[in-house]
C-alpha cells in the first residue's frame, strides 16, 4: 500500500513537470531571453494546435502576445496549481464526473453570455473561468489516469 502511495505522488509529480514546462512556455515572452525571438514561431505554431490564438483575448507582456488566449492560460495554470496542491497535500481524494461539470460552469456560461453579446470579453474573468476548469480537468484526469492503473493492483491483491 505504501508502495501504491509513493506510485501516485510520482505520477503527480510528472503531470505537474509536464505542466509547469507547458505553462512556462505560454509565459516566455515575459522572460527576456535572447533566443525566445529565435523560438517565437515554433513556440507560436505548437500552442496553436490547442487555442485559436485570437490576440484581441490574450494576455501581452513585453508588447508580446501569449501564445494562448486568457482563457487557456487560466486552464494551464488552473492545472498547475492543481499539481502543485496534490504534491504538497497528502490526503487521498476521488474527484468525480458530477464535481469536473461544476467547476466547469462558470466557463460554460461565460462563453454562452459572450457569444449573445451580454457583455464584452473580460481577460481576467476568462482567466479565472479557465482556472476553475483546468483545475478541475487536472484532477479528473489524475483520477482517471490512477483507477486506470492502480485499480488492477487492488484487485490482483485480494486475489
Amino acid at each position: 500500500m505504501k508502495d501504491q502511495g509513493i506510485r501516485k505522488k510520482l505520477l503527480s509529480f510528472v503531470l505537474f513537470f509536464f505542466a509547469a514546462i507547458w505553462v512556462i512556455g505560454i509565459f516566455s515572452p515575459c522572460f527576456n531571453f535572447n533566443f525566445t525571438g529565435f523560438l517565437y514561431p515554433f513556440q507560436k505554431q505548437l500552442y496553436s494546435t490547442v487555442c485559436h490564438q485570437n490576440t484581441i483575448k490574450t494576455f501581452v507582456c513585453n508588447d508580446i502576445p501569449f501564445f494562448v488566449c486568457a482563457r487557456c492560460t487560466g486552464i494551464y495554470v488552473g492545472a498547475l496549481i492543481s499539481g502543485l496542491v496534490l504534491l504538497i497535500i497528502s490526503k487521498q481524494f476521488i474527484f468525480t464526473l458530477k464535481y469536473l461539470m461544476l467547476f466547469s460552469l462558470p466557463m460554460l456560461i461565460d462563453v454562452i453570455l459572450l457569444n449573445f453579446g451580454i457583455y464584452a470579453y473580460i481577460h481576467l474573468l476568462s482567466a479565472f473561468t479557465g482556472l476553475l476548469f483546468g483545475s478541475s480537468v487536472f484532477l479528473y484526469i489524475l483520477s482517471a489516469i490512477e483507477n486506470l492503473l492502480f485499480s488492477n493492483q487492488i484487485n490482483q491483491n485480494e486475489h
